[in-house]
């Protein structure tokens, strides 16, 4: 999983929370990998069902919620990776608060809030409608990346616009390698 934020400033767990959560800024649930085998071995289910119990009237993002408690407790079982790896528009919709992406590129884009439905971040849904108008077998490079920096070049202005290179930059470098 990936931190719920990154920057103390608008992080909603440390400033909000009333339950325990993943220090420092809590976990993000939108893309989640879990190794089933290993959690129905550290007892899983036996801690949630009591968690939710005891929290119920304290939880705002549910499952989510409920994840944070249970790996706050247990941060040995988990493993946080990058927010490239669940890029969403908390990322860059004020500000451009993942450095890694900056870096790298998105890995994941994560169609939270709505966006790739909604005019509220341009730039996510200009990414969107391009994969799912991709025809799959068509090339990347002649097709998807194209698609998706014209769609990026003419989306609206907003603050994730301004930093619309990191919504290409692993599919460029995906292209250049074949």
């Amino acid at each position: 999983m990936t931190p719920e934020s990154e920057e103390g400033s608008a992080a909603w767990y440390s400033r909000f929370a009333r339950h325990p959560y993943v220090p420092p800024h809590g976990i993000n649930s939108g893309v989640m990998l879990m190794n089933m085998t290993r959690m129905r071995s550290a007892g899983w289910l036996s801690y949630i069902v009591p968690y939710y119990k005891k929290y119920r009237y304290d939880i705002t993002w549910g499952d989510q919620d409920l994840i944070n408690i249970f790996f706050h407790y247990f941060p040995d079982k988990l493993y946080i990776y990058p927010c490239e790896y669940n890029y969403r528009p908390d990322h860059c919709m004020y500000m451009s608060n993942c450095k890694s992406a900056e870096q790298s590129g998105v890995s994941v884009l994560h169609g939270s809030r709505g966006v790739y439905h909604n005019d509220k971040q341009p730039a996510f849904r200009a990414v969107y409608e391009a994969i799912r108008d991709h025809k799959f077998g068509d090339s990347l490079s002649d097709m998807l990346l194209v698609t998706i920096q014209k769609n990026l070049r003419e989306s609206a202005v907003s603050q994730c616009r301004k930093v619309t290179h990191i919504f290409t930059k692993q599919l460029e470098q995906h292209v250049k390698q074949r």
